[in-house]
């Protein structure tokens, strides 16, 4: 049985474990607000679950469509290679799922508009 497609938000990760706090308290606020899609998230360094147990996670539960979506701004070591090397990795090992690698947050049409509101110039 398939379930929702499945969003995991994929952040950089921190020493501290208040990121994973933060983390994990947005992705149940998007869960709570996005109808018909199961929110998670996970971390590139230093938190669990990292992206390959957050993917393996999801395909336990049935997940037969997985969008990653990287909370990165700029186009960075991590956003240029290590996390196209990994995605590419796990589609090599689930090759029956749907994985698709969004485009950082960063890179989004309404990220200009979204920083001119949050700095208080809308």
């Amino acid at each position: 049985m398939k379930t929702n497609p499945v969003l995991i938000l994929l952040g950089h990760g921190s020493k501290t474990q208040k990121t994973r706090e933060e983390m994990s308290e947005l992705a149940a606020n998007l869960q709570n607000t996005s109808e018909g899609l199961t929110v998670t998230f996970a971390f590139l360094t230093l938190l669990d679950p990292d992206l390959s147990q957050a993917v393996a996670t999801a395909i336990q539960a049935g997940a037969g469509e997985i969008h990653v979506l990287p909370l990165f701004f700029f186009s960075g070591k991590h956003v240029l290679e290590d996390i196209p090397a990994l995605f590419e990795e796990l589609r090599a090992r689930y090759p029956g799922v749907n994985l698709s690698l969004r485009e950082p947050v960063g890179h989004h049409p309404g990220f200009f508009d979204f920083l001119r509101q949050a700095g208080g110039f809308a």
